[in-house]
């Protein structure tokens, strides 16, 4: 059996996890949430989508032709605000998430229509710029205690859809407290005194 010291010193570098990169492990596909709330009214519309691969996740935002008479596809949106009409994909797991996204608008009004952000904990977090170009990007790092993700809301859900792309995506493990390595310390030093009593054990039966 191993000295207690190399499995402390072992299981103490187990623990401080280094980031994993890209949509894969436990950070793959299928361990994401994808949520399209709100209600479109119109013709054409559609709620958005999010699509991965193991290096990139693409949002669609919502978009259609407004009701006759009325300045919005998404009801109760206006211009300008994010409002209830989203697609969203989070995941329940904290950690340090660093990434690039690039962001592009088709809304004829400008960014404003679509607003595409981060989910921390369950907080909207705007990263795209309403007064800024059609064309965005930028790269951010967020610590999530309990949930992370992205969003891409169609304010008003007209004059044309935006895309939001994530690559580079990486996730650091948060550090243990000084109280789980004290756990841990003691687990393996009762493991060693039970390993020890054992031999010792032995060694009588042979004496």
């Amino acid at each position: 059996m191993k000295p207690i010291s190399t499995l402390l010193t072992l299981a103490l570098a187990a623990l401080a996890v280094p980031a994993q990169a890209q949509f894969s492990g436990p950070y793959a596909p299928a361990n994401w949430t994808t949520l399209s709330t709100g209600t479109l009214a119109g013709t054409g519309t559609s709620a958005g989508s999010a699509s991965f691969s193991s290096s990139l996740l693409t949002l669609v935002g919502g978009n259609g032709v407004a009701p006759a008479g009325s300045d919005a596809s998404c009801v109760g949106g206006t211009y300008g605000f994010a409002g209830p009409c989203q697609i969203q994909t989070t995941i329940g797991a904290p950690g340090t998430y660093s990434f690039h996204w690039s962001y592009l608008t088709a809304d004829a009004d400008g960014p404003a229509g679509d607003i595409f952000g981060v989910v921390v904990n369950g907080v909207r977090t705007s990263l795209s710029d309403p007064g800024g170009s059609i064309s965005q990007s930028g790269d951010r790092t967020f610590t999530a205690s309990s949930s992370f993700g992205w969003f891409l809301n169609c304010s008003d859900c007209t004059g044309g859809a935006a895309t939001a792309m994530i690559t580079n995506f990486t996730v650091a493990q948060p550090i243990p407290e000084p109280s789980t390595y004290a756990l841990m310390a003691a687990g393996l030093a009762a493991l060693g005194a039970i390993s020890r009593r054992r031999r010792e054990g032995r060694r009588a039966s042979q004496g």
